[in-house]
């Protein structure tokens, strides 16, 4: 796999990153949290598609160095975002399990941790591969 979709990969969710804590930080940046969440989530479709792509080399028949790391790295580039930037929440109700629940979004730090992890995934997937 070449290097270069790999660094700028990892360039724009290091960009995402600090964008997040830029607008977390200074309040006259506030407008643009829906922004820095969107381009996470385009992000998060990125790599995605990059292990996807990554995926199909290797049924190709392409041999990572280190197959098992290769593996963990690919399945742990994909998930830490979703497990960090999911919420679940039980319902407020017990009795009413249909009852709507109201769960914000993950802070922006969060966000910032969520694409700062997913760049050096990315990037040791890379290395690995």
């Amino acid at each position: 796999m070449p290097w270069i979709p790999t660094v700028v990969l990892a360039c724009a969710l290091i960009a995402i990153g600090v964008a997040a804590i830029a607008v977390a930080t200074v309040p006259a940046l506030s407008r643009a949290e829906q922004g820095v969440r969107w381009a996470m989530k385009g992000g998060q479709v990125a790599i995605a598609l990059f292990v996807l792509y990554d995926v199909i080399t290797l049924l190709q028949g392409h041999k990572a160095d280190e197959g098992m790391t290769h593996a963990g790295y690919a399945i742990a580039a994909v998930g830490v975002p979703v497990l960090l930037l999911t919420r679940h929440t039980p319902p407020a109700d017990p009795e009413d399990p249909d009852a709507e629940v109201v769960v914000d979004p993950p802070h922006l730090f969060v966000v910032a941790v969520a694409a700062f992890a997913a760049a050096v995934l990315v990037i040791r997937l890379q290395q690995t591969w």
